[in-house]
């Protein structure tokens, strides 16, 4: 079979972990590549450690197309200047005719981002594929993104003592790709924390306030979640769905507090004590979590005895993969 893995709108060259938010996608992808050599593979904007090309004739040539879908609601929110906007627009754009009657397996970390989106904004409603799938994170195990916690235990990272109360890495979901407000309450709240002169607190990435460091791949960001002693857990769209930071704060020893209804099938959050219905319940748990190890240690527990070693989410990866391809 001849499979394309293709980037359509951003350009991306994958040499490491920890240094793009689908690393958990992409080292999934390099492991089947590595073993169902069975298969033809080509890629279009996309490469694993080598130039990226935009080469049509991947895409033409391929019976399937595989997208890791990066951020895509973003070019539909009005965050980038319209002219970079549109470059990128008309080069997906002269993709048309070549993605049409074509087998399309979206690969998506987001609840935005899902066939509706692809096909009437990225799409334009003017490809008619062979058939649509969706391999999504919450597919898996605990999340895909428990490979998070993998990785980052692989790093070789100095001692650290904590010393700050509050980390959050991370960007504001105040928009849909319509351009309209979601209503995420993350903003208010992680502004009102980072507001607070008794409180300890870090933020990092692309916030409408001040923040101490703007993007920068987890690799970098690690010397600041190490220094931590809480973080909060957000959702939007889908509050039984889990997100990459429950899982990279338990692997920096943080205890990863959630807003409201995360998780609300409690497939990790440990105890209904990690759940902070208003500012104030954050402000009395960072006070026992720095007290003792107690929380930490319990909620951690519970992650581990959950979690699937590396190997068994490359394995779950390929049989969800192959599962797609047989249809």
């Amino acid at each position: 079979m001849k499979i394309c893995i293709a980037s359509l709108s951003k350009r991306i060259i994958y040499n490491d972990i920890l240094e793009h938010a689908m690393d958990d996608f992409y080292e999934s992808l390099r492991y089947y590549v590595n073993n169902n050599l069975q298969h033809e593979y080509s890629y279009y904007n996309f490469s694993f450690g080598k130039g990226a090309k935009r080469d049509s004739t991947a895409i033409k040539e391929a019976e399937v197309i595989i997208f890791p879908a990066v951020q895509e609601f973003v070019y539909f929110t009005e965050v980038m200047h319209p002219r970079d906007i549109e470059k990128i627009r008309e080069k997906v754009r002269a993709l048309f005719p070549y993605l049409n009657n074509k087998h399309i397996i979206l690969m998506s970390q987001d609840r935005h981002v899902n066939e509706e989106l692809i096909m009437t904004k990225t799409f334009e409603n003017k490809v008619k594929p062979k058939s649509f799938q969706t391999i999504d994170e919450m597919d898996f195990t605990c999340c895909l993104k428990g490979l998070k916690y993998h990785f980052i235990k692989k790093q070789t990272r100095f001692p650290s003592t904590k010393t700050t109360d509050f980390v959050y890495w991370g960007s504001a979901k105040n928009k849909f790709a319509s351009g309209k407000k979601s209503g995420d309450e993350r903003v208010d709240v992680i502004r009102s924390i980072n507001k607070n002169k008794e409180l300890s607190s870090i933020v990092i990435g692309r916030w409408p306030f001040k923040s101490k460091e703007k993007w920068m791949p987890l690799k970098d960001t690690l010397g600041y979640l190490d220094q931590s002693y809480t973080t909060l857990c957000f959702n939007w769209i889908d509050q039984t769905a889990l997100t990459a930071r429950y899982h990279e704060a338990l692997a920096c020893d943080i205890v990863p507090l959630v807003w409201k209804d995360y998780d609300s099938n409690n497939i990790l959050v440990a105890d209904d004590w990690q759940r902070c219905f208003t500012i104030k319940d954050f402000y009395d748990k960072i006070a026992e979590v720095k007290k003792s190890d107690m929380w930490l240690n319990k909620i951690k527990k519970k992650f581990l005895d959950k979690l699937p070693t590396e190997k068994q989410y490359y394995e779950e990866f390929e049989k969800r993969l192959n599962d797609c391809l047989k249809r």
